[in-house]
């Protein structure tokens, strides 16, 4: 009777190793799409955060300092919001394009133009663009994006507050 039960366990070894060749590759893989995930959100994250910071601060800054310092030229606080917005996206570092547009809407004009600072805006609007590719799962992006790089786009429209 011992004879037999020493038989029988040394065939059951190897089994737990067949399986946990089984099952590692399959976890791996789902840790590897977690953190994919996990960091395309931060990024997304980060960019609204951006244009959000930014068309708040050029909501609330003053008329006079919504006006140009020269004649036609943008104005001091729109390119402040840019800078706002860029400042926030170096900590991203996407590897890719950064593309920020600061925009206002004056008077009774339905249409968004540059902010010019001789009228009050009545709105301002921040839109953020990035492209980003991930130095660790560049593979992965590519795969589940067809070949592209992740675009994140972000915008923010708000009133202007600042008299």
């Amino acid at each position: 009777m011992n004879l037999a039960f020493r038989q029988r366990g040394k065939r059951g070894r190897g089994g737990v190793a067949v399986e946990c060749a089984i099952i590692l590759p399959i976890f791996i893989g789902m840790t590897a799409a977690l953190l994919l995930f996990g960091r395309v959100l931060w990024h997304y994250t980060v960019v609204q955060k951006a244009a959000h910071d930014a068309a708040r601060f050029l909501a609330t800054t003053s008329y006079q300092e919504m006006k140009p310092s020269s004649g036609g030229a943008e104005v001091p606080a729109a390119l402040i919001a840019q800078s706002i917005a860029r400042q926030e996206l170096t900590d991203l570092a996407p590897g890719g394009g950064i593309d920020v547009v600061v925009q206002c809407q004056t008077g009774s004009s339905q249409f968004w133009g540059r902010c010019n600072g001789f009228d009050i805006p009545k709105k301002v609007l921040v839109y953020v663009e990035v492209t980003v590719t991930d130095p660790f799962f560049d593979a992965y992006t590519y795969f589940f994006n067809y070949g592209q790089p992740i675009y994140f786009k972000a915008m923010m429209a708000t009133d202007y507050v600042g008299n």
